[in-house]
């Protein structure tokens, strides 16, 4: 049992600091570099988490993200997103993105495509992090103060040129979101690409996930960014009408 709790412990903590090479790993755990490995070789055979081709570090794989995106699925989410979701990327023609936060990042858990040629697609699974992120900033303007001060406390790491890593800006850009009920990110987190987002809130308040319409800058001028604000929100809303009183993100 004790090994059991042991690889859970490794899978979890790839989970949270991805990508995560194996020294780092080791030193978070405290736990000898053999017995490290031997979990994350455990990991890797089934397809639980896998290894970056260039750098060699490790990040969930496709197993973990099928599982989370079914417990998604139940808990209501996905299903209730999807219609909203293509209804909104028919009328705007952009790439409309379904995020959930997981401990400082968003994670996407479902998309659809723009059908024009050039557009800003992420892969299933992907991460950003919260201050980096039109989903993230969503997420964190609808948080309690106290959650947000301690982000921003824990430091901000710049992704792109663009990043927010001064935590006035920051904190400033999230009062913009907060008054206008949508966040923007205009190239922080990769190079070329403009997003808008709003939180999706249950009863209670707290963001359970984030809405985004996102495409490259060339299309998503200043005048659009307003109107597709107002559509991303409306369209927030109307997912978190539809939902149960109580649904798993995760």
């Amino acid at each position: 049992m004790r090994s059991v709790t042991t690889a859970l412990r490794v899978l979890e903590t790839v989970a949270v600091h991805q990508p995560i090479g194996l020294s780092a790993l080791t030193r978070l755990l405290g736990l000898p570099k053999t017995t490290v490995q031997r979990s994350l070789a455990a990991f890797a055979e089934s397809g639980w988490i896998e290894q970056e081709a260039v750098t060699g570090r490790w990040q969930v794989g496709v197993r973990a993200f099928v599982v989370g995106s079914a417990v998604t699925s139940r808990g209501g989410l996905r299903p209730t997103a999807l219609p909203t979701m293509r209804d909104l990327c028919a009328e705007v023609g952009e790439t409309v993105h379904l995020m959930v936060p997981a401990d400082r990042t968003v994670v996407l858990i479902e998309r659809i495509d723009s059908p024009r040629p050039v557009r800003a697609v992420l892969p299933l699974g992907a991460r950003g992090p919260l201050h980096a992120t039109s989903n993230g900033k969503a997420v964190l303007a609808a948080l309690p103060p106290g959650e947000l001060d301690a982000y921003i406390e824990a430091g901000l790491d710049a992704v792109t040129s663009h990043t927010l890593t001064d935590p006035d800006r920051l904190r400033a850009e999230i009062d913009r979101t907060r008054t206008a009920g949508y966040a923007i990110c205009r190239e922080e987190a990769e190079e070329g690409v403009v997003s808008v987002a709003a939180a999706i809130r249950q009863s209670h308040g707290r963001p359970i996930a984030s809405l985004s319409i996102s495409g490259p800058k060339s299309r998503m001028t200043s005048e659009l960014l307003t109107s597709y604000g107002e559509k991303v929100h409306l369209a927030a809303e109307a997912i978190a009408v539809g939902l149960p009183l109580t649904v798993d993100p995760a």
